[in-house]
């Protein structure tokens, strides 16, 4: 800042009668650095949360799950192309369908997987979460979630009676009395994911005749470049990735991660209101003091531009301590676990932590634009102040 204008910036803001203001302005800095602190803390949770439970269901679900096609030549070339890719960490052959489960008078619906792995590292997942015995390869053995399992009140060996739409459908046709297949329960997991616990089941077919190929990535990430590479070798096909089988879940993670942020950011926008009433008062309050020096030869825009590096300073300086404040509390939660989950869950003990380094630049950008735009308003009535009446007023 030229000296001139370090004399001029202290000739209208040293002054005592514009104490109040700088209460306000004290007030806008720490509601700028507040804001921006709790983002990027909460959104660095909201990020964590997202990541574990992603984490646990694709311990389940496959990343990417192509429709087969009815033709074995087709098949066979996907497959290999599959096998082939250096992006593939497995993948399996799959049919789903809905079924009901009957255990004497007891009854319920489940979602069968019939699965076909191509090695058993694609079940590493689900073997992690079996509370006891294993997934068989025998097409009479299945293994269950833990909360479906207790509410048909079966353990491992108990016999359970699949009834698939197909036997529903023959039942109906021929008037006949309503008959399943018998299968033997060979384990049960617990995944901690409501919807697989409640309704999944688990059947180890090698039957070659699958509906689906499921695919897993070393990086989940990678998927849609994935799928668009699988579309540009193989059209037509068509392809599911994981945010597809799970897009309730995946839209409502979205959408509070999203309405999160734009909650805190009204305190920023709050915070940048309050940049816009202190310089506004300012103005008003010193009307007499940028009349004189306009009379003494500075222009309109640079009495503007003091006015305006004192609503970005307000604003700089407060992101600048969020960013810190915030990048500070989320290692702290790292390392530290400031906040933890209550007693009985045994994930983790913590909240979890997830950078998002894109989402930090955007709050600090907005952040400072906010604050250059609360400016506007005050500079722009500094350019009709009427010198001669500024001067009378005194």
């Amino acid at each position: 800042m030229r000296l001139e204008n370090k004399i001029a910036f202290k000739y209208i803001f040293s002054s005592k009668d514009i104490s109040f203001v700088k209460i306000i302005n004290l007030l806008a800095t720490a509601g700028i650095t507040i804001g921006v602190a709790a983002i990027i803390f909460v959104v660095s949770i909201l990020s964590g949360f997202q990541v574990m439970n992603y984490n646990q269901i694709l311990g389940f679900d496959p990343h990417i799950r192509v429709q087969l096609s009815d033709k074995n030549y087709d098949n066979t070339k996907l497959i290999n192309y599959i096998r082939d890719a250096k992006s593939v960490r497995d993948f399996a052959m799959s049919t789903e369908k809905k079924s009901a489960i009957r255990v004497g008078d007891n009854i319920k619906v489940a979602r069968l997987l019939y699965i076909n792995p191509m090695s058993q590292d694609y079940l590493s997942s689900l073997n992690n979460s079996l509370l006891f015995g294993e997934l068989q390869s025998n097409s009479k053995n299945l293994i269950t979630g833990a909360k479906l399992a207790e509410a048909l009140d079966v353990t491992r060996g108990n016999e359970i009676e699949l009834i698939t739409p197909e036997a529903l459908e023959k039942s109906a046709r021929l008037f006949r009395q309503m008959d399943g297949e018998k299968y033997l329960v060979s384990g049960i997991f617990y995944s901690n994911v409501k919807d697989y616990d409640d309704k999944q089941i688990y059947i180890y077919n090698t039957n070659p005749k699958k509906d689906y190929l499921d695919i897993k990535l070393f990086d989940y990430e990678n998927t849609d470049e994935f799928i668009n590479s699988l579309n540009s070798k193989f059209s037509p096909l068509s392809i599911l990735s994981w945010k597809d089988l799970n897009s309730d879940f995946y839209r409502i993670m979205q959408f509070e991660k999203v309405m999160t942020i734009v909650i805190l950011f009204l305190i920023i926008l709050i915070s940048a209101f309050n940049i816009l009433a202190s310089l506004s008062m300012t103005v008003v309050q010193k009307k007499k003091d940028i009349s004189i020096l306009r009379t003494l030869g500075m222009s309109k825009k640079r009495i503007m531009t003091i006015f305006r590096n004192e609503g970005v300073f307000i604003g700089v300086l407060g992101t600048i301590l969020g960013t810190i404040i915030g990048l500070i509390l989320t290692y702290l939660q790292e390392t530290a676990g400031l906040l933890k989950f209550g007693q009985g869950i045994t994930i983790q003990s913590a909240f979890p932590i997830s950078y998002e380094y894109g989402v930090y630049v955007a709050v600090i950008v907005i952040s400072i634009l906010l604050s250059w735009g609360a400016t506007y308003l005050p500079t722009k009535r500094i350019s009709k102040i009427d010198i001669l009446e500024g001067i009378r007023e005194e």
